[in-house]
């Protein structure tokens, strides 16, 4: 009996005996292979978990017949808008620690009054960017400096060799950092939003830095292991799971007269294909003129007539209207494509008849300021919500897609609801420890 070959010796032996043929064997080997690679590539194991609860209207099917999804879905959507790909797990994901907060800043409130000193105003002029020179680029310079936007902490470094006086490659970084932080527009470019946000000097930023410390002090030490958090003034909704935020997505929320509300709830259950019954106050001074000026409009729409504490809906006349605006009635839009919630409403228990809800205006979230709503929040990627929040139930993306479709509102209750905080926060301490401002878009910074 031989002595076993060894992998390297039997190759060679393999390629010995059958010469040139050697490599045509290896790759039909491979082509032989590469099916049973791809089927292991694709396919999922099914989700698991117990059935979710149907609280109304109907039971989504077993075995649904398979529907075309939404054209709306997460996978259809333009590489921009979709989700950022999963990447290693880093300072920016951190999420800020309730029971410190307070004092983080009280913290970079001392150290921005000790740079009040130092701070001096950039002279009046035009904007300034990539290429510029003289003497207001290096005043922008030393500004930034100050405020960190060079090292990532508050105080004045050394700008080594480089002319300060020429806007520089660094320099545009310095200026994107500083935007980044005050919630701007990142330009690079300092232009006259980014000038007059510099004329605020350190010590009025400190008492910004003091008076969110008071509004972060009056939210719980321990939020919870799993809560999502929505700041009005960022216009993010954050849904956090262990110190780490898992999901991030613009909110479009209250203008200024319908300010949307701060509170602390919970997310009980998802509505896909709500209907939407019209809060009076919207009632009133938006869709009963409405109504009157173009009835067969608002019915084509989906608007009827319901009588509170019925579910009997009539079409839009003149007699059901002045029941509307009696107080005996109000309006209903049904569950559709064109329903103003959209095709997902996260119901959350309150008073004042807030939602976190889909919407139809998508090109809102282009927008940088996005205040526009009655008071709910109307979210980018409401599928990619829903899915976090059911996946635990036995629901993945392609039966979120499918509960999408059709007009039958279907309601499914959270095992498990996270709590929901509604803040109105314009200053924080971030995960890689800067310090973020957001614009006072309801003046209660004053």
């Amino acid at each position: 009996m031989g002595v076993p070959m060894s992998s390297t010796t039997n190759e060679q032996h393999v390629r010995s005996k059958y010469g040139r043929h050697f490599y045509a064997i290896v790759a039909l080997s491979c082509c032989a292979l590469l099916p049973l690679m791809k089927t292991a590539a694709v396919e999922e194991p099914e989700a698991t978990g117990e059935q979710p609860e149907v609280l109304t209207e109907q039971t989504l099917p077993e075995q649904a017949p398979r529907k075309s999804p939404p054209e709306r879905l997460i996978a259809d959507k333009p590489d921009s808008e979709k989700p950022e790909p999963k990447r290693p797990y880093s300072g920016a994901d951190s999420a800020v620690h309730f029971a410190t907060a307070g004092n983080r800043l009280r913290e970079e409130a001392a150290r921005y009054r000790e740079l009040n000193s130092q701070w001096q105003a950039i002279e009046p002029g035009l904007p300034l960017r990539a290429g510029d020179q003289g003497p207001r680029v290096g005043q922008l310079r030393k500004l930034l400096n100050l405020f960190g936007d060079y090292t990532g902490q508050p105080g004045p470094v050394s700008t080594g060799d480089i002319n300060p006086e020429r806007f520089d490659a660094g320099l545009q970084l310095a200026v994107e950092s500083y935007q980044r932080r005050h919630g701007m527009v990142v330009t690079g470019v300092a232009d006259k939003a980014t000038l007059r946000e510099l004329e605020r000097p350190p010590k009025e930023l400190a008492r910004l830095l003091e008076l969110n410390a008071k509004r972060w002090d009056q939210l719980p030490d321990n939020p919870g292991q799993r809560y999502i958090l929505v700041n009005v003034p960022d216009f993010r909704l954050q849904l956090v799971d262990r110190q780490r935020i898992v999901l991030s997505m613009k909110t479009v929320v209250g203008k200024s007269t319908k300010r949307t509300p701060e509170m602390t709830t919970k997310v009980v259950s998802v509505v896909f294909n709500p209907t939407w019954t019209v809060p009076r106050s919207i009632l009133l001074t938006d869709l009963l003129p409405k109504a009157r000026n173009n009835p067969e409009a608002m019915h084509k729409r989906g608007y009827r007539v319901v009588k509170y504490g019925t579910n009997t809906t009539t079409p839009i006349s003149d007699e059901s209207i002045q029941s509307a605006a009696s107080g005996k009635a109000t309006l209903r839009q049904i569950s559709g494509p064109g329903n103003t919630l959209g095709r997902v409403k996260f119901v959350i228990p309150n008073k004042q008849a807030i939602f976190l809800h889909d919407t139809q205006a998508q090109s809102l979230f282009e927008n940088h300021h996005r205040a526009y709503s009655h008071g709910c929040i109307r979210l980018q990627q409401p599928e990619e919500l829903a899915y976090a929040l059911l996946g635990q139930q036995g629901w993945d993306r392609t039966r979120v897609a499918q509960a999408t479709t059709g007009d039958e509102s279907v309601t499914i209750k959270v095992d498990d609801p996270p709590k929901l905080f509604i803040t109105y926060l314009t200053a924080w301490v971030d995960g890689l420890g800067k310090v973020n401002f957001r614009p006072d878009i309801y003046h209660r910074d004053k």
